[in-house]
């Protein structure tokens, strides 16, 4: 199946939630989400990034859009949203279908991400995840990301890692990770 990734539209914002939410399913059981846990990005940042070029989609065409075979108006499977944070790329969220994890979307997805931010000029792009989950370090790691020890963290890392506090994770099992960029 042909999965498509294109900038987001306004349109798009809606569906956004649902994609977070069953995405983060994977995370039940001892991955350091707590139980209930049902935080998503707020529309009205995922509506500013939409209007920055900051967000991006993951779609399944479909054949009888309006677009015809392989238009791009099909299902929204996955989603990533950047952000500049102290004159970096930040990978803030990035979320995928339950159904469709495992595929590379995901991947695709912090690729475009690393890609907006070297069109951008940015050195690096970091992000925050799980350091003992099986699949998510791991994955970032394979994408070129590395661990970032706390004392190079920037204050406004700092201040994403403790919003993750915030929203009840638990920070002994979070690390910041970053990827340098070839901005030549």
């Amino acid at each position: 199946m042909e999965i498509v990734i294109r900038p987001a539209v306004a349109a798009d914002v809606g569906r956004l939630g649902a994609v977070e939410r069953d995405g983060d399913r994977r995370f039940g059981g001892d991955s350091g989400v707590p139980p209930g846990f049902d935080e998503v990005t707020e529309a009205a940042a995922l509506a500013g990034a939409v209007g920055d070029g900051r967000l991006w989609v993951a779609t399944t065409p479909t054949q009888d859009g309006p677009g015809g075979a392989g238009s791009d108006d099909g299902t929204v499977i996955g989603f990533a949203l950047a952000d500049i944070i102290d004159g970096q790329g930040h990978l803030a969220q990035v979320s995928v279908r339950l159904a469709f994890q495992g595929r590379g979307v995901g991947g695709r997805l912090v690729e475009t991400v690393c890609r907006w931010a070297m069109e951008h000029s940015l050195a690096s792009v970091t992000l925050c995840t799980f350091a003992d989950v099986a699949w998510n370090r791991p994955l970032y790691e394979h994408l070129g990301f590395e661990v970032v020890p706390p004392d190079r963290w920037t204050p406004g890392l700092r201040a994403v890692f403790a919003g993750d506090g915030d929203l009840g994770l638990d920070l002994e099992r979070r690390v910041v990770m970053r990827r340098r960029l070839d901005t030549d």
